[in-house]
């Protein structure tokens, strides 16, 4: 019976399937209960694929002979592939009673708990299969892909360092050094780990997909498309490669392409979680807000504990003014952002007038990045400041900045414009070309190609003026690509993180005692830090023309509908019942957003046609507008910004409320700068109050409006070259103290 048994394994072994299976067959049938080739013949048809048989098979030689470790071990294996994951688990701690130093029986059952996302355990098994086979280099792998697991990332990457000294052909440990590089923003390491991975497996989905992913994130797009389109030459129906390929495509603006490309993925793979997200986000840019908030949903659905998506959900119900949950949302936002969640900076700072949680967003989501050291400083005649933006295009930033960059003194400063965004000719785009002595277009560069532009030209002070705004590329200063870093505009708060050395702000933005919440060195300007274009306007239309009663009284809001809150249109419904004929004036580009504003109008009793909506229209065209309005009502706690500038500049008065955080306290900042501080209340019921007093005081609001008229020219708001003069004095102070061997430090200007 032994040589039949024998031949049996023999025609096993050697691949003949059909012969063994024939000869164990025949051996159980003249010993139906042969321990042997019970277990031998259930291996067989596990590798069939017919595992409920080859479960009974090893299970019935463990009832002949319970002691035998591999046959516990192959029939866990077996029980993995039915999805019983306790029995397998009673089988392979039974096989290491049985045999305390079965490495076999460590390793597989360490695999099957990390599967089980129990990494502890896991690491508990691979420690003691490492010990016992000091030599394996997939032990040490798996007990680097256990630590990563564990965010043990130092430990991972020791291990994983020991298992390809051991095996460096070992892809997937490769793949898996370059994963925990990622996580430990090492990304070009990360890139070269993933590199080495593919050299020795060309096919290696797995690392091509992680290599596109952070090849997007570093703004090497092109590279990105390349490794996503060879992906899907190798499996067409791979839902990362089209997730990637669509990160990559909306990064490049193709939004149509992108929307597909999730489409694709979220097709393959339904629960594709960070499909679904990413395709939010897109139809977010897209303007179709309720598509994308009907995505952001699902995702959450799938997976609750994603920050992202929880403040990319809370961003776009914001955005269509739906605010069904709202204060629960924020408290969400508040809890996640304490518990160390990765979100956006951007939407935390719309949603909580905190500057201690804006500041530990801005933390979580900076991350721990090696900072390189400073370029160290090189004479040059003249100070060579770079200005940094995607948004030297038609859009309000480059309006707001393109006088200060005309002002600037050509004498002492060398100015280079770099363009982050491609986007077509325009009359702003023409006029910042002319302002700047250098502009380079980088749209679609990578930031390796911008830090390498900038270090070229030497750059002394490279100003960022988007931050974490939805364009913004922070990977760019995680390189501090010149001597100096400054966050100055685009973002109206704290970068938190090592790479930005100084935030330009003033007094009141940023007030005495609230340093501790910037990680970055305040400038404080002399007066209001915001810039303004103050070239002369056309005539404004009529109030017909824009849809507004000739005799009413007109309260305004032009702020983006992401900036309203319940609490605040409260206010103002309260504000039109007060004032009978009036009516609310605000900006709103969708048609969903209208309707959800007249609903929350209606349930709080006031006529939906009380609110006026204003469409988005070209820059002239919606500063000559504004001075139709009576009074601006500004928001919080994100306040108006560019809208209030346009506002006061235009000659109408505008109540604020002060916040605690940069962003809620940008408009009084304004006003105090053009000498209105009587303009600024200190809650909200104040606001209230000052906002229904001025509408029934024409005699009092007309006196407000002939004082902005009068102030615009002589008071420091509007005074550009002023404006100028102390900035540039600001670069020229921070370059003394680098010249210096000296550390960035708080810096006080005075007119």
């Amino acid at each position: 019976m032994s040589d039949a048994f024998r031949n049996a394994v023999g025609l096993h072994e050697s691949g003949r399937r059909t012969d063994a299976e024939a000869a164990y067959r025949a051996v159980l049938a003249k010993a139906p209960n042969h321990a042997g080739a019970l277990h031998y013949f259930g291996i067989l048809r596990a590798e069939t694929g017919a595992l409920e048989e080859a479960a009974a098979l090893i299970g019935r030689s463990l009832a002949v002979d319970p002691n035998v470790p591999q046959a516990h071990l192959h029939l866990a294996g077996v029980l993995v592939g039915l999805s019983r994951h306790d029995d397998a688990l009673a089988q392979y701690a039974q096989a290491l009673v049985l045999k305390s130093d079965f490495t076999e029986g460590y390793f597989n059952r360490g695999t099957l708990l990390l599967a089980l996302n129990r990494a502890a355990e896991a690491l508990a098994d691979f420690d003691r299969a490492a010990t016992l086979a000091p030599q394996s280099a997939p032990m040490h792998h798996y007990r680097g892909y256990s630590l990563m697991t564990l965010g043990r990332l130092p430990e991972a990457l020791a291990a994983l360092d020991r298992s390809l000294a051991l095996r460096f052909d070992l892809v997937e440990a490769h793949s898996c050094r370059g994963l925990v590089l990622a996580t430990l923003n090492r990304r070009e390491e990360a890139i070269s780990a993933f590199h080495s991975a593919l050299l020795h497996r060309p096919d290696y989905l797995p690392a091509l997909d992680a290599r596109a992913d952070i090849l997007c994130q570093l703004g090497r797009l092109e590279e990105s498309l390349r490794d996503c389109d060879r992906a899907l030459a190798l499996d067409a129906h791979r839902a990362p490669a089209h997730n990637n390929r669509g990160n990559a495509l909306l990064a490049m603006g193709r939004l149509d392409e992108a929307l597909a490309a999730f489409d694709r993925a979220v097709t393959l793979d339904p629960n594709f979680t960070w499909a679904l997200a990413n395709r939010a986000l897109t139809l977010r840019n897209m303007s179709r807000f309720e598509e994308a908030l009907s995505d952001a949903d699902k995702a959450l659905a799938l997976d609750p504990s994603l920050g992202a998506v929880a403040g990319e959900r809370f961003y776009m119900s914001a955005l269509l003014c739906d605010w069904r949950g709202r204060e629960a949302a924020a408290t969400d936002l508040a809890l996640r952002v304490r518990a160390g969640q990765r979100l956006s900076p951007w939407q935390v700072l719309i949603a909580l007038d905190d500057p201690a949680l804006q500041l530990q967003a801005a933390r979580n989501f900076s991350g721990q990045t090696p900072i390189p050291a400073p370029r160290p400083a090189k004479p040059h005649t003249r100070l060579r400041i770079a200005y940094l933006s995607p948004d030297f295009r038609d859009h309000p930033m480059a309006y707001l900045m393109v006088e200060l960059f005309e002002r600037h003194d050509r004498s002492r400063f060398e100015s280079f414009g770099i363009c982050l965004q491609s986007s077509p000719p325009s009359p702003i785009r023409s006029r910042l070309r002319s302002a700047f002595e250098h502009f380079a277009e980088m749209g679609g560069r990578s930031d390796d190609d911008v830090v390498r532009l900038l270090e070229r030209q030497e750059i002394d002070i490279a100003i960022d003026l988007a931050g974490y705004t939805s364009k913004g590329r922070t990977g760019i200063f995680r390189r501090h690509p010149a001597p100096l870093t400054v966050s100055y505009i685009g973002y109206p708060g704290t970068m938190g993180c090592d790479y930005m050395d100084y935030i330009l702000a003033d007094a009141l933005v940023i007030p005495p005692g609230a340093e501790g919440f910037f990680s970055e060195k305040v400038v404080r300007l002399p007066h209001c830090y915001y810039p303004a274009d103050t070239a002369t306007r056309g005539a404004p239309p009529s109030r017909a023309e824009e849809g507004l009663p000739e005799q009413g009284f007109v309260f305004c809001c032009f702020n983006n509908s992401y900036k309203l809150t319940p609490q605040f249109f409260d206010i103002w419904m309260r504000l039109l019942c007060g004032m009978e004929g009036s009516v609310l004036w605000l900006f709103a580009e969708t048609e969903a957003v209208r309707r959800n504003l007249r609903a929350e109008a209606l349930a709080r009793g006031v006529a939906a046609e009380r609110l006026i909506f204003a469409g988005r229209q070209p820059h002239d065209a919606h500063l000559a507008r504004v001075g139709l309005a009576d009074l601006f009502l500004d928001t919080l706690p994100c306040n108006a910004h560019t809208t209030a500038s346009d506002a006061l500049w235009a000659g109408v008065p505008l109540v604020t409320c002060m916040g605690q955080s940069f962003a809620a306290r940008v408009a009084g900042s304004m006003l105090s700068a053009i000498g209105m501080e009587e303009l600024i209340a200190g809650d909200p019921d104040g606001y209230e109050r000052l906002a229904l007093a001025l509408a029934r005081d024409p005699e009092r609001l007309a006196a407000l409006r002939s004082r902005l008229a009068r102030n615009r020219a002589t008071m420091a708001l509007f005074d550009m070259a002023a404006l100028c003069r102390h900035i540039e004095a600001a670069y020229e102070t921070m370059w003394k103290r680098h010249g210096d061997g000296l550390p960035p430090q708080a810096i006080s200007l005075h007119a």
